[in-house]
């Protein structure tokens, strides 16, 4: 079997190296790339076309089409943005969503089947060695993902250098907004790494001594699984996380421990030590390897029907 993963190419997407070997794996031929690159394909029509959502008002020639939606629309009218999907998106043979909650804000009504598959980590995550990596940066907290406007960087920033204490450094792993780097790069205990390879991203999260997820409270993160949240735990670290929804359900579904503050982190912690936070044991977390979560999704089932 032949499967394209298509992307719109505008993020990093972990699940595409996840789905690529596990289908590699039950020897199927996995390749990836935007449109652009399936349009190159001499025949398509042999091909599952496994659509990492986006949008697609136009679906091209395959032999069987899966929408996966990893993400919901983000930034402004995030849901007439997701309204414009449900009724121009062409209808698949499959669609596929991280939870129940997302299938439910995007209310398709079009009988066209549908199956979950949740976020993971990888599997090797949990293969790797407790020890610091000195090439890579350290520091007192580390934040892993995107730094931007609207995920509330700006207000999260000054709040850390407003309480921070001599000896603290924040080490912000991930692209970043130019506005963002340009008015904090020279400030005190602030280190912005730049978007990482994975491997890379995560070492510089063992690196560090407590892992912060911070993540807003509004559509469409307050549906979608944190994926930093499940990296933080399966790599045994101490996590802060702010009440966000997403954290707190993701916390209580998978046993995780966090120290949890309101929406400005580090003001809730000023009187605090790391040693008050316990760490995750990676031992209690390995359902969520990438492996096990594809297989549980049943996903195979309907491969196999084509």
């Amino acid at each position: 079997m032949q499967i394209f993963i298509l992307h719109p190419g505008k993020a990093n997407y972990p699940e595409i190296d996840a789905y690529t070997k596990y289908f590699a794996g039950i020897e199927c031929q996995v390749s990836s790339g935007t449109l652009a690159d399936y349009k190159k394909i001499a025949n398509p029509e042999n091909y599952v076309l496994w659509c990492i959502m986006g949008f697609y008002p136009k679906s091209p020639t395959a032999r069987f089409v899966i929408h996966d939606y990893r993400s919901l629309s983000v930034g402004r009218n995030s849901a007439w943005k997701d309204s414009i999907k449900r009724r121009l998106s062409p209808r698949p043979d499959l669609r596929i969503f991280q939870n129940e909650s997302m299938r439910a804000l995007m209310d398709f009504n079009d009988g066209v089947d549908t199956i979950y598959l949740p976020m993971g980590v990888p599997d090797w995550i949990f293969a790797t060695g407790a020890e610091r990596n000195p090439m890579l940066p350290t520091g007192t907290y580390c934040y892993l993902g995107e730094i931007t406007r609207e995920r509330g960087f700006v207000r999260f920033i000054a709040d850390f250098l407003a309480t921070r204490r001599n000896s603290d450094t924040l080490v912000l792993v991930g692209p970043a907004e130019k506005e963002i780097s340009d008015a904090y790069l020279q400030s005190p205990g602030i280190l912005f790494t730049g978007r990482l390879a994975q491997r890379d991203a995560l070492a510089v999260v063992r690196n560090c001594e407590i892992a912060i997820s911070t993540i807003p409270y509004k559509r469409p993160y307050n549906v979608q699984t944190p994926t930093k949240l499940l990296e933080y735990a399966a790599l045994g670290k101490r996590i802060i996380c702010n009440d966000s929804p997403s954290n707190l359900n993701a916390a209580a579904e998978f046993g995780i421990q966090c120290k949890v503050t309101g929406p400005d982190v580090f003001s809730s912690i000023c009187n605090f030590h790391g040693d008050m936070v316990p760490k995750n044991d990676p031992s209690t977390l390995l359902h969520l390897r990438w492996t096990n979560v594809i297989g549980a999704s049943g996903i195979e089932r309907y491969l196999a029907g084509i």
